[in-house]
């Protein structure tokens, strides 16, 4: 069996960035304690369990706000996950006493300044992006001008005033992003239309088209709340009709997927420890289809 290992895998350079962030307060010893992380610093279990071992307590319930989870600390030191945090909420973790570390990725921060600057033109922003993400979230707090946008059927649902700035969540998938831009083009032609996938999200997801030739199957590692992940696995099947799992490590291969497979390939999404990636690639370099 071939394995065909696709690249680029391994930790994007925000995803790097934010869990050095972590790491780095935790050994700080100037730091108040306890080291909060408020929702998950980077989409994967793994990670977070990990930063847990050294002394972080992740903040997380997807029934509670994030004002709600920091509600009631009032010692210690909170860090912002990669995904952005709302301006509101920062204010009330600074009105709490408490140290604030922003571990927010750049490339979500340019977005953000694109909406402002376009809303201080007089712009209404349509942001599209996936509802309930914590990006997603970030982003609309920026102000009540801004519309999102999860798919085309969405804009036929939705009356939009002009003029309109066009901005996105920097995960989102390029293919669907590219049918909202030309019915946005259709209904709104004179809005002034930006593409904010960042190239982490855009590499990886080019590779999977480029190299799923003649493949059979396909695994992508990575966390089931990655969006960046599910992209991948999505741009699989539909681009290149290739049958495709996404798993977070190995333990989730199920052998009798291999049967009779003769390529398959491997990808990870941004978030996904480069070990969990290479455990995968060994299993598979080693397993015998033919017994």
């Amino acid at each position: 069996m071939i394995v065909k290992k696709i690249t680029p895998r391994g930790f994007c350079k925000g995803v790097y960035n934010a869990i050095e962030i972590v790491k780095s307060s935790l050994m700080d010893d100037s730091l108040p304690r306890p080291i909060y992380v408020l929702g998950f610093i980077v989409h994967n279990r793994h990670v977070v369990q990990e930063l847990t071992e050294l002394g972080a307590i992740t903040l997380d319930d997807r029934l509670a706000s994030r004002s709600e989870l920091v509600k009631h600390i009032k010692t210690g030191t909170v860090i912002l996950s990669a995904h952005g945090t709302d301006e509101l909420v920062k204010e009330q973790i600074k009105a709490n006493g408490l140290k604030l570390i922003d571990a927010t990725c750049i490339d979500v921060y340019k977005t953000h300044d694109s909406i402002r600057e376009y809303l201080d033109k007089g712009y209404n922003v349509v942001y599209i992006g996936k509802s309930n993400h914590p990006e997603t979230n970030a982003s609309l707090s920026i102000s009540d001008k801004i519309t999102l946008i999860e798919s085309v059927s969405d804009l036929d649902k939705t009356n939009l005033k002009e003029p309109l700035f066009v901005t996105n969540q920097t995960t989102f998938s390029l293919n669907d992003i590219s049918r909202i831009h030309e019915r946005i083009k259709e209904l709104y032609p004179n809005s002034l239309i930006t593409e904010e996938i960042c190239n982490a999200t855009r590499f990886r997801q080019n590779a999977i088209i480029k190299n799923n030739t003649d493949v059979d199957l396909c695994y992508i590692v990575g966390d089931p709340r990655s969006n960046n992940s599910r992209n991948l696995v999505k741009i699989s099947e539909e681009e290149t009709n290739t049958k495709t799992f996404l798993i977070e490590s190995v333990k989730d291969i199920n052998p009798a997927d291999l049967k009779g497979v003769k390529i398959v390939s491997v990808s990870s999404g941004a978030s996904t420890p480069t070990y969990l990636t290479k455990e995968v690639i060994d299993y598979l370099e080693s397993f015998d289809n033919t017994a």
